[in-house]
């Protein structure tokens, strides 16, 4: 291995929030942003029966009555500080780096877009295209952890086509099949006078299976899984430093949890509709990061991610023939351990607060508008590197040690329309 080629590559999981929302429930990151059950902090989604369910759970279709088109735009703004604690390197000029950070993101936009239609009286199809995570952070150059992350933006994407079949007047199923993107873009400084860029990305299959029960005129169950997938990243990487320009492939394999969800959706009377939800997320399979090098190193990093609970519930209230209001509060449990916790992702437990309202526009179609804060927590960080600085032709160690905070505001307006 040449002098060049020695260096430092650490890799970052940071799935925060971008595009058509932030976060898959569960500990991690919430899939009810790219939905119009934003306003209602996700609970009661897996029993929706308008075109959502292409997404929310195909069962819903087989009760979908008229052709419906549902999109949604979204706006997020993402806000991380992070409280330096005696952070220690050896690494020539790790002194005067920044030892606080403080950033916006800035204004992200994000959107939706799902179709559902009946096919005959039993059977009802659906297409959805959404996002449900994603991740953007910007610390900047030259503070105190730029040898593990200057910026990082993640995508996830998905699309797919659905199917519901209703078994009786109470009892229908569904299945999803399609696919899911992921990319995922890194900018860091892996030894002094250095800047390395990975971008890299992969498609995969995704699938899900859903079951809706209404055992009255007034009362939704909805149960749906979503399968996991594997995703083998693959791209470009490029390393400029005073030895030249280094070019180079890598690899770096990330899986996405196996979700189960189960919703209510309960008419109270008076104009009451009370949302439920609860979902667990298998993250225990993501025990490492490995990022693997074609002509570098191979990094690996221990992540002893624990499987999650969350749970949601809110309220509707039909104010009038035009106006319906909605509100919810969400919880999801830590994927991370306190003795595990990293810079990334930067979030601990989280909480979601959110209201919205819908507007019926005509008998044909509604505008909804609605806003979600997400509180990510509070995380001390201490986080080792031994790395090798070959300009100096040495090694070098690094300890960050620090407290992080970072929340989330998101704005989405929604359109609907049946034909």
């Amino acid at each position: 291995m040449n002098r060049s080629s020695k260096y430092l590559s650490l890799g970052l999981v940071a799935l925060s929030a971008t595009l058509a929302t932030t976060v898959n429930a569960s500990g991690l990151l919430r899939d009810d942003t790219a939905s119009a059950y934003l306003g209602s902090a996700g609970a009661g989604r897996a029993a929706d029966i308008s075109a959502g369910a292409a997404f929310n759970n195909p069962a819903g279709l087989a009760f979908i009555e008229q052709r419906q088109v549902e999109a949604n735009l979204m706006a997020i703004d993402h806000h991380f500080n992070f409280k330096d604690q005696g952070s220690s390197g050896s690494n020539d000029g790790f002194d005067q780096r920044r030892r606080n950070v403080d950033y916006d993101v800035g204004v992200a936009a994000g959107n939706s877009l799902f179709y559902g239609q009946p096919l005959d009286e039993n059977w009802g199809m659906g297409l959805a295209l959404a996002s449900p995570a994603g991740g953007a952070a910007d610390f900047g150059s030259n503070w105190v952890g730029d040898n593990f992350i200057e910026s990082v933006d993640v995508l996830v994407l998905t699309a797919t086509a659905s199917v519901g079949y209703r078994i009786n007047q109470q009892w229908s199923l569904g299945a999803s099949l399609g696919a899911n993107y992921m990319s995922w873009e890194l900018d860091m400084a892996p030894f002094p006078g250095a800047s390395e860029n990975l971008d890299l990305s992969s498609t995969e299959f995704t699938w899900s299976m859903g079951l809706m029960y209404r055992p009255d005129e007034l009362t939704r169950l909805g149960l749906r899984y979503v399968a996991g997938v594997e995703h083998e990243l693959t791209g470009d990487t490029t390393l400029i430093s005073p030895m030249g320009t280094q070019k180079d492939q890598a690899t770096h394999v990330f899986n996405l949890a196996d979700l189960v969800t189960f919703s209510l959706d309960r008419q109270l009377g008076a104009g009451w509709t009370l949302l439920a939800d609860l979902e667990w997320a298998q993250w225990s399979d993501l025990e490492e990061s490995r990022i693997v090098h074609d002509h570098g190193p191979t990094i690996v990093i221990p992540r002893n991610w624990n499987d999650a609970w969350s749970a949601a519930i809110g309220f509707n209230y039909r104010l009038s023939q035009q106006w319906l209001l909605e509100a919810g509060i969400a919880y999801d449990q830590s994927v991370v351990s306190k003795a595990d916790h990293k810079l990334d992702p930067p979030m601990d437990r989280q909480l979601a607060y959110a209201v919205g309202a819908s507007w019926q526009v005509s008998e044909r179609t509604r505008l909804d508008l609605n806003y979600q804060y997400l509180d990510l927590g509070d995380i001390e960080v201490n986080q080792a590197i031994n790395g090798y600085d070959p300009i100096a032709e040495a090694p070098f160690q690094q300890q960050i040690r620090g407290q992080s905070e970072a929340h989330i505001h998101l704005l989405s307006l929604g359109l609907s329309h049946q034909f």
